[in-house]
């Protein structure tokens, strides 16, 4: 039962984008090229090089979170397996502290950044557009919330029977519905990954990053903790990765006869995968 297996995870990343549209000058804009409603000008209030580390921060965040997750709702909702729980929080938690810390150095800077904005800008710095300086470090933040996957089974309201029927059905129409696309999703990234290595293979001198190989890996040793229905040709497949494709980068690229066995096991794997996509 899926409900026993898995949960939704929401992450939620706070940051001020220090931008501001300038009406004024969007209309000067227009005025000066007779244009209408001819753009948005937006002021880059604060340096960008400043806040480029809690941006690049939010960004691992999310590429983790996409990583460590499948696809469920179209609101931000991703169904994080049980099996992954235990490596999950404790990232974000590592995350969370490393957030905040890229946060407090931000807002010591952030009176010098404003002051230095005075000269930047010029006649475009407007002292309004900048939140208090004992306000800004609520403008950063992280979070993730959990809530159970969706059952029928508890759903109750006072609709009738008949139309709670209907409602339950919808929901496991729903909740099966999304976890064949999170099943379909674990075949896919694994098809991409392998899919990639055979292509680099096949090639006569392949120039390449060891990532490309160890991607592969890591995939296929990951994968069992999202598989939420427990499929065992998505296990044995793993496996297979695992033991045919495994290969030293620096053996790959001196040895044609290597290159050539991989790419022929990747192609066998590749068509498994296929007949499940």
């Amino acid at each position: 039962m899926l409900q026993n297996r898995a949960m939704i995870a929401n992450l939620n990343i706070r940051q001020w984008t220090a931008r501001k549209h300038d009406r004024a000058v969007s209309l000067e804009v227009d005025a000066t090229h007779s244009a209408q409603d001819g753009g948005r000008y937006n002021k880059l209030l604060i340096d960008k090089s400043a806040l480029d580390p809690l941006a690049k921060h939010a960004g691992r965040i999310r590429d983790y979170h996409y990583t460590m997750t499948l696809p469920w709702g179209d609101n931000g909702d991703r169904l994080l397996p049980a099996k992954a729980y235990m490596d999950y929080t404790a990232a974000m938690r590592q995350f969370k502290s490393d957030n905040e810390a890229l946060t407090k150095i931000f807002v010591v800077d952030y009176p010098q950044l404003v002051s230095a904005a005075r000269q930047r800008l010029g006649t475009m710095y407007d002292a309004q557009d900048y939140p208090p300086a004992d306000d800004i470090q609520s403008r950063f933040g992280l979070n993730v919330s959990f809530l159970p996957v969706p059952d029928a089974k508890d759903f109750r309201v006072d609709v009738g029977n008949e139309a709670l029927e209907e409602i339950k059905a919808s929901i496991d129409a729903t909740v099966a519905e999304r976890q064949a696309g999170a099943v379909r999703e674990c075949w896919q990234r694994l098809f991409d990954v392998v899919s990639k290595l055979e292509t680099t293979m096949l090639k006569d001198k392949p120039v390449f990053r060891d990532s490309i190989v160890e991607n592969v890996t890591e995939l296929a040793l990951m994968l069992p903790k999202l598989n939420i229905t427990n499929n065992k040709e998505l296990n044995d497949v793993c496996i297979r990765v695992m033991r045919d494709l495994h290969e030293p980068p620096g053996c790959l690229r001196r040895s044609y006869q290597a290159r050539a066995r991989v790419a022929q096991e990747a192609a066998s794997i590749l068509s498994t995968i296929s007949t499940h996509l």
